[in-house]
């Protein structure tokens, strides 16, 4: 018998009488191969006692035992406790599962790194970590009906699968408790426009802001990106023209941590500006920073978001009924 260590595919394809190409293409299960073709190549691997490599076989399988993720180009990344945590889960979930996570980062694209991923057959699935509207990605997984899960909603698409906490009800319910608390001018900080938990927060504050009858006008709203910078200069800007503000809502933790370098920087020893006494809103915080800051925060269980994202994309794969919408809980401290 032919030592299995020894034996390669071009042996196995001089056996046959075919070309090693063609024995790669039996073993990943190419249509244009003739049976009577495959029949011969694999009984000659069964001679030779050969058998393909997991990468092989996975190929002929047309199954990678692989999760997709890809990265946002944000430069904080790996300090927003979103990303952190639901990442986490997601890895330690698929690995319970008998998957594995790759990873791959969208630079400027995060098309054409999924298509890549896609492609080049190296994912069954793919969680998606945001949502944005009229999202390009999600465009192209649903035209290959691709399987994947996204971590939020699309606004696009009812049919969408996804994992989502209510954010519309949890920045209006943050938001009264600002107004609970007695503040009169609330102003509102969040990330990029088009992502849809900007949006769903936004409306959330806008409607208690007009339920209560509240001060509210374009000098109070600030949207850019899910950076610190963009915290810091978003309240600089708020309160170069609205020096009496009570109130503020704030989206994401990484925009607050700026929000917050601004305030103990330009806070003290300035009288003119009481930045102490305004009441802050967030999400995903921890309330151990600055004892002097009164703050309310919205705990949202991102390694719960992580794990039920990994959860129903691999029993999507493995063709077991899912819900096609996820709601997880959040708590108001």
């Amino acid at each position: 018998m032919t030592n299995k260590k020894n034996v390669t595919i071009q042996m196995v394809a001089d056996r046959a009488g075919v070309s090693k190409s063609t024995v790669s293409r039996v073993i990943s299960d190419y249509p244009d191969i003739s049976d009577k073709t495959k029949k011969k190549v694999y009984q000659v691997m069964r001679d030779l006692n050969y058998y393909p490599s997991a990468i092989a076989r996975s190929l002929a399988n047309k199954k990678s035992k692989n999760v997709g993720l890809v990265l946002p180009a944000d430069d904080d990344f790996f300090e927003n406790p979103f990303f952190r945590d639901s990442l986490r889960a997601i890895a330690k979930t698929a690995s319970s599962r008998g998957y594995d996570t790759l990873i791959a980062y969208n630079g400027d694209n995060e098309t054409l790194s999924v298509e890549r991923l896609v492609k080049a057959n190296k994912v069954d699935g793919v969680i998606m970590m945001r949502s944005i509207i009229s999202d390009p990605t999600i465009e192209y997984l649903r035209e290959r009906k691709f399987p994947f899960v996204l971590i939020g909603k699309s606004l696009d698409y009812k049919d969408v699968y996804s994992v989502d906490t209510n954010n519309f009800e949890a920045a209006k319910k943050i938001t009264e408790k600002l107004v609970k608390k007695g503040c009169k001018k609330i102003a509102f900080i969040g990330g990029n426009k088009e992502s849809v938990v900007t949006i769903d927060r936004f409306n959330g504050y806008l409607e208690c802001i007009k339920d209560n009858n509240l001060i509210f006008d374009d000098t109070l709203i600030q949207k850019n990106e899910f950076r610190k910078c963009d915290g810091y200069l978003s309240i600089k800007r708020i309160l170069e023209k609205n020096p009496d503000l009570d109130g503020l809502v704030v989206t994401d933790a990484i925009i607050f941590s700026g929000v917050l370098e601004y305030i103990e920087k330009m806070g003290k020893g300035n009288k003119n500006l009481n930045l102490f006494n305004i009441v802050i809103g967030t999400f995903g915080t921890d309330n151990t920073y600055n004892s002097k800051l009164n703050i309310v925060n919205v705990d949202v269980d991102y390694m719960e978001l992580g794990r039920a994202s990994c959860d129903k994309i691999i029993n999507i794969l493995e063709g077991k009924e899912v819900n096609e919408i996820d709601i997880i809980d959040y708590i108001l401290k």
